[in-house]
This record gives structure tokens, C-alpha cells and sequence, in this order.
């Protein structure tokens, strides 16, 4: 499909965006054809769990809330297949996050044989913390289905409902901030991990905001009607998936111009960017 696209590379330094606010509006503008191969590539490799989603709904639409032993049952089991199937995503999402890092820093190569590459070289590690994300979401399945179900006390149950979420929220956040830092620097998993979790913690409203944009409205919209599941699959596979991608590398990038680049990788602050004027964004 886009066999020999390339990465747009500037060779002037004076044409290259002076911030990555700029680099993101331009990536949106002129690489379109790039948030689209991702999005594909993410979307193929997402497709398992999405497919794995539905068959749960479907069944549990299909038994009703009468039996909430039988609904915990099903979650629980459904939950446990559902953990590789996140790895299985994670890897796709992996190389996309070894694409668009070579795309930030205004470096050449052709998308697909990078995507591939990148792959083979770190994607066990993605779908190692795919697999840590689908564990921390099964426990969030279960634990909610529990709360909301079967116990009947409202006030454990908002409790029990904003803990589940809460710990939901850090984990997607860190395990998507892993991505960047084990794409950017060589270090052992845990080191990677660890780092993860600090960005995820330092950027804490940001990735409330970013939480709330990729995971709450699309499964909100998912509710509304057919039509609307319909719509925010297509969005996802043709072009979204890739902007997060973008959104997370660039936000990434800043944090780890402030807290590494600045002390132990000089030459890697504002990689990318026009040299020119001092990066704002």
C-alpha cells in the first residue's frame, strides 16, 4: 500500500519548525500518508483484541446483568484471553512509536522497512508491556463488573469504580510513555519501565487529558449507536492511531529534554528541530 513511501526529510536547517508545536502541525499538514501507514499497521495489529472486545460484549448483551456471578465469570475469563491480545497491540504500536521518533528527529527511511525493523529489534518488549497493560485492564475489568454488580453499597461502589480507574490511567499512561523512552534510549526493560512511570507521574494532568481524548470519548461514542462504533473504528484505523502516536513521541521528546538530554544528552536536545530559535512547545 505505501511500499516506498519515505520519511520527509529537510535537508536546511532554516526550514525545520522551531518548536514541536510547529513539527506537530506540520506532520498533521504534510505527512499524511505516514499518520495513515501507522494508523494501518497499529489497526492490523490492534484488530485480536478489537475483535475480542466485541465477542465479549456481545455475549454479555446477550446473558444480561440477572446472573452477576455469570457476568463476573465471563469477565474474568474474558479478561484473562484479552492480556496477549494487548501484547499482540503493543507491538504494533511499539514500531510505530521507532517510525515516528526517525520522523521527529528529521531523519531518512522508508516507513514500512522501518516499521519492520523496528519490530524485530524491540518488539518482544512491546508486547511485554502490551501484556502488563492487559493485566492492570483485566483487574480493572473485574474489579469493576465486582463493584458495580455485586456489591450494592453505592459508596464502596464509587470508590471501588474511581481506584479501578485511577490505577487504569497510570498504568496506560506510563506503558505509552515506555514506548518513547525505550524507542529514544538503550536501557534494560525495568530502567525503560521505571522512566515510563516517572513521565507518566510528572505530566499527570496530560495524561488525564490524553486519557480522556484516546480511551473515554471514543468508548463513550462506542455506546451511543452502531453507527457511532462504526465511525470511531474507521477514524482509529485510517488516521488517529498514527496522531497518537505523534502526540506522545513529541510530548515525550520535551520531557526528555528537560530531565536527561539537558544533563547527559546535549547534542539530542531539540533533535529536529530548526537550531535557531530555542524549542517553546
Amino acid at each position: 500500500m505505501f511500499k516506498h513511501k519515505a520519511l520527509k526529510v529537510k535537508a536546511d536547517d532554516a526550514t525545520l519548525p522551531a518548536s514541536r508545536i510547529e513539527l506537530f502541525k506540520t506532520i498533521l499538514k504534510d505527512d499524511f500518508y505516514l499518520l495513515a501507514e501507522l494508523s494501518v499497521f497499529c489497526f492490523l495489529f490492534s484488530l485480536p483484541l478489537a475483535l475480542g472486545f466485541v465477542a465479549e460484549i456481545v455475549l454479555i448483551g446477550g446473558m444480561g446483568m440477572a446472573d452477576a456471578s455469570k457476568v463476573f465469570s465471563l469477565c474474568f475469563y474474558a479478561g484473562l484471553v484479552e492480556i496477549p491480545l494487548f501484547g499482540i497491540r503493543y507491538v504494533g504500536r511499539y514500531a510505530a512509536f521507532g517510525v515516528m521518533k526517525k520522523r521527529v528527529h528529521n531523519e531518512s527511511g522508508y516507513v514500512k522497512s522501518t516499521f519492520f525493523d523496528v519490530m524485530k529489534k524491540g518488539g518482544g518488549r512491546g508486547f511485554l508491556i502490551g501484556c502488563i497493560l492487559g493485566f492492570v485492564v483485566f483487574l480493572w475489568q473485574i474489579a469493576s463488573v465486582f463493584v458495580a454488580v455485586v456489591n450494592q453499597d453505592a459508596v464502596i461502589r464509587g470508590v471501588g469504580l474511581g481506584a479501578a480507574a485511577l490505577v487504569f490511567l497510570i498504568v496506560f499512561a506510563a506503558s505509552e510513555s515506555f514506548l518513547a523512552v525505550d524507542n529514544f534510549y538503550v536501557l534494560p526493560f525495568r530502567g525503560s519501565l521505571k522512566n515510563g512511570f516517572s513521565f507518566a507521574l510528572a505530566g499527570f494532568p496530560w495524561a488525564v487529558l490524553y486519557f480522556a481524548v484516546s480511551m473515554v470519548i471514543p468508548l463513550v461514542l462506542t455506546f451511543v449507536s452502531v453507527y457511532s462504533l462504526i465511525a470511531v473504528a474507521a477514524v482509529w484505523a485510517l488516521w488517529f492511531d498514527g496522531v497518537t502516536v505523534a502526540v506522545v513521541t513529541l510530548y515525550s521528546h520535551k520531557q526528555f529534554d528537560k530531565y536527561i538530554n539537558s544533563i547527559y544528552y546535549i547534542d539530542y536536545i531539540n533533535k529536529g528541530l530548526s537550531k535557531k530559535e530555542k524549542d517553546n512547545g
